[in-house]
């Protein structure tokens, strides 16, 4: 296994491809039994997105981004049916859970306005494994404030059938892209989380950077937050009440951590229809888009990455998918060990 495929988090993985581990997890987590055959889907599940990373990771750009998606949907498939309680594969949706929508017209005519464009190529959920996956996760997020473990996890509202985005509205609210945003001069809808306090019956107390936080701040008036700003730091309240009603957008940075072990935690811009999404959701919509850009349009793709005119989104989008290739295994693994120690 290549050493760029992050050893340590493959080695953790490796215990969900173990029949006995998984059925002790299973009981763990359910307090019921694990059969034999569900046990085996999802060890085999596992295995083949080990293989499909593994591969990814050698392969040319060309087809590498495909690859990276078939191990992201394995390794959530495998996930959803340790967390499903009943039924096994037959029970699952059909379907990636995505859908792409009108790419066809999009990306026709000259291919360099094409490639330009990506950004705007808009994504619609439907039943499939994208919306098991947000069902039995419970759209949840492990948070890390000032430590590489836990500090308390939340849950996102229910992901709905029918849901609409584009494509550039996921990849700007990604911190781990911050270096390509700002070459290409765009506003950042993240800023730096300084300090945060949660507790369920009293509200939240965050501290941001004012600077990038002015970009997104009305968003977040109009659910009701209020604000104090303190110099170079904006100081941001609500109530428990409020913050279960509308909980704010958190991401973190997996690829730039403090001290090389902790994510670095950022409040984040809701997206454009209000929706809120675990960052394991966002990057399987980033692994699905890029995962389906190889696969029907190689012809932009490989012009994409090659360096023809309409390119200047390649650095942002490749590091995308490395965010991906390196992350979304790492949050897999997070979220197994939290959920064992803290039950949905």
């Amino acid at each position: 296994m290549p050493a760029t495929m992050q050893q340590e988090t493959w080695q953790q993985l490796l215990s969900f491809e173990s029949r006995d581990l998984v059925s002790m997890w299973f009981k763990k987590i359910h307090g019921r039994e694990l059969n034999a055959r569900r046990a085996k889907e999802i060890t085999a599940a596992a295995a083949q997105s080990r293989e499909f990373f593994r591969n990814s990771n050698s392969s040319a750009n060309s087809v590498k981004p495909l690859l990276t998606f078939y191990g992201v949907a394995s390794l959530a498939r495998a996930l959803t049916l340790l967390l499903r309680r009943d039924g096994g594969e037959e029970g699952l949706s059909k379907g990636h859970g995505l859908e792409t929508v009108d790419w066809s017209n999009q990306l026709s005519g000259e291919l360099s306005v094409g490639i330009a464009a990506l950004y705007g190529l808009k994504i619609r959920t439907c039943s499939g494994l994208f919306s098991d996956f947000a069902e039995h996760t419970q759209s949840r997020i492990p948070i890390h404030v000032n430590s590489s473990a836990v500090d308390w996890r939340l849950k996102y509202p229910r992901v709905d059938i029918g849901d609409e985005f584009s494509f550039g509205e996921i990849t700007r609210r990604m911190p781990d892209l911050r270096k390509e945003h700002e070459i290409l001069g765009e506003k950042l809808l993240y800023s730096d989380i300084n300090d945060m306090n949660y507790e369920p019956n009293k509200g939240i107390n965050i501290k941001v950077q004012a600077k990038t936080f002015k970009n997104f701040q009305d968003e977040y008036y109009s659910m009701g937050y209020s604000f104090q700003e303190a110099g170079n730091i904006i100081i941001i309240d609500s109530n428990s009440d409020l913050t279960n009603e509308n909980i704010p957008q958190f991401l973190h940075s997996y690829l730039h951590k403090t001290f090389g072990t902790i994510p670095n935690l950022f409040l984040v811009a809701p997206m454009p229809n209000g929706k809120r999404y675990s960052q394991l959701c966002m990057m399987y919509i980033i692994a699905f888009v890029l995962g389906m850009l190889v696969r029907y349009f190689p012809t932009h793709w490989v012009s994409l990455s090659q360096g023809n005119k309409g390119d200047a989104l390649w650095p942002t989008i490749n590091r995308a998918h490395r965010c991906i290739e390196e992350s979304f295994p790492e949050m897999v693994a997070e979220m197994v060990e939290d959920i064992l120690s803290n039950p949905l």
